[in-house]
């Protein structure tokens, strides 16, 4: 049930997002994303907001940088939880910056010398719409006019495999499969799966991701919120959440101590998001998808950014090398806040030739409840990977390499 607590978390997101007065060109519309934490202690302002993000593209296949520099998925949500990491990471920093004890109201050290979030902390999710994928597909469905649904009933796709992805929302009768984005058939191919694939994922290996758990115990979502959907499809609509979200993963097993199969609570709220689609279907104009991500994370010195095409807005195709330009949440600006906070917490030294994905790989624990979600005969072995060949630089790399432009 939808709660006063929960109106206020909403509330508290959406106050955030209008306070950093992100314009949108008219007839644009977007999706809003946020990670927040709550703590059963009376004495702490909550709920506390780590993380907030809006957006709806991903750079194609041919377009993605070879050196970290640019942002592959810019959907909100998967933006807000690289902006959780980063205030994950950067909040053992603050915590520990009087001494060697850790002073935070939101997380704690453990005896091995790795942190979690306190007892009584819970990490919570908003999403201003369903996620794009398997959650959202007959949620979609109910709004397609009648002629568009018959075309869809009747076309003929290739046989889908075991485990493969599928494209977007082709095969679009099928439940429970990976699919890609963009949903758009006419849209140029990526390698990104949906956000309902990425959220299950998350419930088996973590929000805090493979570098974040040097540092950190897994980290699971206690509940996602979402917007924009009716009450007359509620009962649809949480049923393909969890299938989504979990249901689908039942037969995991074999994973190390401290991963778990998630099963966040999935709740629906009322409250409108302005920029949202529903917000802006009486306007006279065609409406699209915004090109633009806003992205912000708490307690930072610089905490907003906008980008565009998976680069700050207004940073031109030479200077994207440089460190000032990189995106907060690119893997080479993540790769670089990871390093430094090794040093900090006395972790031993690596070298300064590994590589964003040498450092990745050597998680043993995560890499092998990795496996079991994504190895052979797993329950996302279709996933699709980028790879070494996206991920072959290390924490250094302002060299002017080049790598795919993605300008045009």
């Amino acid at each position: 049930m939808f709660s006063d607590e929960d109106a206020t978390l909403v509330d508290a997101v959406q106050k955030q997002y209008t306070s950093l007065n992100l314009k949108l060109p008219t007839g644009n519309f977007t999706i809003l994303a946020a990670i927040a934490l709550i703590s059963s202690d009376p004495l702490t302002i909550q709920p506390k907001i780590i993380g907030l993000a809006t957006g709806c593209k991903c750079l194609p296949k041919d377009k993605l940088p070879l050196q970290g520099e640019a942002v592959h998925d810019s959907h909100a949500e998967v933006l807000a939880r690289r902006c959780a990491i980063h205030w994950l990471i950067e909040e053992i920093g603050r915590a520990a910056s009087d001494g060697s004890h850790c002073h935070s109201a939101w997380i704690s050290k453990t005896a091995d010398d790795r942190y979690r979030l306190k007892d009584g902390v819970h990490m919570i999710m908003y999403i201003s719409t369903p996620p794009c994928g398997d959650a959202s597909m007959r949620f979609l469905a109910t709004f397609q006019d009648g002629e568009m649904a018959a075309l869809k009933d009747s076309a003929v796709f290739p046989p889908l495999g075991l485990n493969v992805a599928s494209r977007g929302r082709d095969n679009y009768s099928l439940f429970g499969v990976l699919r890609t984005k963009p949903g758009r058939a006419d849209s140029p191919q990526t390698l990104s799966l949906s956000c309902s694939d990425k959220i299950a994922r998350w419930n088996v290996l973590g929000i805090q991701g493979a570098l974040g758990s040097a540092f950190f115990h897994p980290i699971y979502l206690t509940k996602i919120i979402i917007g924009e959907v009716p009450a007359d499809l509620h009962d649809i609509a949480k049923s393909d959440c969890e299938r989504a979200f979990w249901g689908r993963l039942q037969e995991i097993y074999g994973l190390p101590e401290g991963y778990k199969l998630n099963r966040p609570e999935v709740q629906f709220t009322s409250i409108v998001f302005v920029h949202s689609r529903s917000a802006q279907e009486h306007s006279s104009l065609a409406q699209r998808s915004c090109n633009e991500s806003l992205i912000w994370v708490a307690d930072s010195t610089s905490p907003h950014e906008v980008l565009i095409n998976g680069l700050k807005r207004g940073v031109s195709p030479k200077h994207r090398h440089k460190t000032i330009f990189w995106p907060r949440l690119s893997k080479v600006s993540l790769f670089h806040l990871y390093r430094k906070t090794r040093s900090t917490e006395n972790l031993p030294p690596e070298s300064t030739t590994m590589t964003y994905h040498q450092a990745k790989e050597s998680m043993t624990q995560y890499q092998v409840a990795k496996k079991c979600l994504l190895g052979e005969g797993r329950p996302f072995s279709g996933w699709i990977r980028s790879g070494a060949r996206w991920e072959n630089f290390d924490s250094s790399s302002d060299n002017g390499q080049h790598s795919a432009d993605i300008t045009n």
